[in-house]
């Protein structure tokens, strides 16, 4: 052993001995930090905000398989009231207005629920819905182009047109 090898040995030695004392003198001094505020934001605010209920979009489901379509829309529309953020309810409302062949109102919809949950667009999540929305902004894409043969002159249904091709950018660039 030469000079060099020893001396990095002691300090590896010394290293190790101090990183020793070190976590002994300061064991049991790490406590998590107390947040009051985080606490009692989060207690205030799940107390004001309702949990969102499943059974409820059950209902409405059932509701419109058997041909109830007016008041599944009515409870839907309360569901969206209540829970704005929640993806499953604009799903929902926009199976509503496929069951009423309305699918340009179903798009929109559709559009809402893909902004708030994209994995709707992902082929690994049981969630997966861009078969149907693929097939649904086609047969959008075709109403709005005849309205506008009948009426090329409307600015509404060219931002009809803006908001399905941003869906069917998102359906293409969607996982899978």
């Amino acid at each position: 052993m030469d000079r060099l090898d020893r001396i990095s040995i002691w300090a590896i030695v010394l290293l190790v001995i101090s990183s020793s004392a070190l976590i002994s003198h300061h064991m049991g001094e790490a406590r998590p930090r107390e947040n009051r505020d985080r606490p009692h934001f989060i207690r205030n605010k799940m107390g004001s905000v309702p949990i969102f209920s499943e059974g409820m979009i059950r209902t409405a489901r059932n509701l419109m398989d058997g041909g109830s379509l007016d008041k599944a829309e009515a409870l839907v529309k309360e569901l969206i009231h209540k829970y704005p953020y929640e993806a499953e309810t604009h799903m929902v409302m926009g199976d509503i207005f496929m069951r009423r062949q309305e699918p340009v109102k179903a798009v929109f919809e559709y559009k809402e629920a893909v902004d708030l949950n994209p994995d709707y667009l992902d082929r690994k999540t049981p969630l997966f819905q861009g078969k149907k929305l693929k097939m649904i902004v086609k047969e959008a894409l075709s109403e709005i182009e005849n309205r506008t043969k009948a009426d090329p002159g409307n600015e509404t249904l060219k931002e009809h047109k803006k908001s399905i091709y941003y869906l069917q950018r998102r359906i293409a660039g969607s996982c899978g």
